[in-house]
């Protein structure tokens, strides 16, 4: 089994990327092929809107978005995590989602689409206590997930993480979150 792990976080050392790495973990002990991918590592740049993606199913920039998505629709579970940045993703992860186009179920001419049923896992992190806030980023990345063909099939809300050590501090989650993924088991 595959998974790709998406850390669509501004930091690749924070809270989310720690969850992914307890996810990862999980997987890994189930002999799970996993790869992450940190976002703002990656060489994404912003959608220009010239719609030539409708045409040839190809965008015109040349850069890390076509690997990330090969790697997407060839694994059997597809995990985004993200922070909130003013009750919503943070750009580097909406920039993502929007240099998708060439490959959702809107463009008619995209080239890479998915043979086999994908699963889809949201995780949303906030340093308030409302779950609104995140209820509206998960629903986002559902919605992403629905135009790959991605079943979305579990939603994490963490709150109350300001930073690094507060996450560490909530056992429970982290607990929910690794016995999820480790008991996934193809």
């Amino acid at each position: 089994m595959k998974v790709v792990l998406i850390n669509g976080s501004a930091r690749n050392n924070g809270s989310c990327s720690y969850l992914l790495d307890k996810m990862k973990d999980a997987f890994e002990e189930n002999q799970f092929n996993v790869k992450k991918y940190d976002i703002s590592d990656m060489n994404i740049g912003y959608c220009k809107g010239c719609k030539k993606c409708y045409i040839d199913g190809r965008c015109v920039q040349n850069d890390d978005i076509e690997m990330i998505v090969k790697d997407i629709l060839s694994s059997d579970y597809v995990v985004i995590a993200t922070p909130s940045y003013w009750a919503d993703v943070p750009g580097q992860l909406k920039t993502f989602f929007d240099r998708n186009t060439p490959f959702g179920d809107t463009n008619e001419n995209r080239i890479l689409i998915t043979d086999k049923e994908i699963k889809g896992i949201g995780i949303a992190v906030r340093a308030g206590k409302s779950k609104r806030e995140n209820e509206v980023i998960l629903d986002f990345i559902d919605h992403y997930y629905g135009h790959l063909g991605i079943n979305p099939i579990k939603r994490f809300s963490v709150r109350n993480v300001d930073k690094l050590k507060d996450i560490i501090k909530q056992n429970e989650v982290i607990n929910e979150i690794y016995d999820f993924a480790l008991q996934i088991n193809g």
